[in-house]
């Protein structure tokens, strides 16, 4: 059975991290390099928007790389957490409530025979399911760790949920994201006019900064758990 090997998942992750915290360090030098306060204070409304692209960026990308390793490990469904089998099986799980698919062999008879219809998705959904436990886990990285283009916190606890973490681990971030959520849309919708000093920034890409180290606590603290597995599947339990 393939393993997760958890040193080059961190350093994987902190490749991530690292470029995108240079780039960071360096627009937050030319910004530096301003003459004016003034004009430094305006500088600072594109730095914000930039740590909150980062932030999106890298939230992201830990996800996907948890997903990754899930995935690579190809464990059963049957083995799986149930929310992670739920996530892997959602195409199936959409075909069986849309209401708008028809059973091909009436499709043109029996158009609006709704009853017919939705037996044909419970046949089809059976059919589809017999081997369900046998099944290899793997995850759609787009549709379980789905941004949104926009990373309320809300958001994020729909992506811990869907990957089996419980949601209220993100109750403590909900301050700085919102914060930094706010900063970001006065710069973009225009409603910030004055600029962002120096203390104040430094304050929010902290406070970001702490969200992050968390969450990379988080991920790769299941992963050693194997918290990807149900409850008595996990290797460690079963000897």
């Amino acid at each position: 059975m393939p393993a997760i090997d958890l040193a080059a998942v961190r350093s994987e992750i902190e490749q991530e991290r690292e470029w995108r915290e240079a780039e960071l360090r360096a627009l937050k030098n030319n910004v530096a390099g301003l003459r004016q306060e003034q004009q430094r204070e305006i500088a600072r409304k594109a730095l914000v928007v930039m740590l909150y692209a980062h932030f999106e960026g890298v939230a992201k990308a830990l996800f996907s790389i948890y997903v990754k390793e899930i995935n690579r490990l190809a464990i059963s469904l049957a083995e799986a957490h149930p929310a992670l089998a739920a996530a892997a099986m959602a195409k199936v799980f959409g075909a069986l409530r849309n209401p708008s698919s028809k059973c091909k062999e009436f499709a043109r008879s029996l158009p609006d025979d709704t009853k017919l219809h939705r037996y044909a998705r419970d046949r089809e959904f059976l059919e589809q399911t017999a081997d369900f436990g046998a099944r290899l886990l793997h995850l759609e990285p787009e549709s379980v760790v789905d941004t949104e283009s926009n990373l309320k916190p809300v958001v994020l606890r729909k992506i811990l949920y869907r990957l089996g973490f419980d949601p209220a681990i993100a109750d403590s971030w909900e301050g700085a994201v919102h914060e930094l959520l706010r900063r970001r849309n006065d710069v973009a919708h225009g409603t910030g006019t004055r600029g962002v000093d120096a203390k104040e920034y430094e304050r929010l890409e902290r406070a970001v900064k702490e969200v992050v180290d968390a969450l990379v606590l988080a991920l790769t603290d299941a992963l050693s758990r194997q918290a990807y597995y149900s409850a008595g599947n996990r290797p460690s339990a079963t000897g």
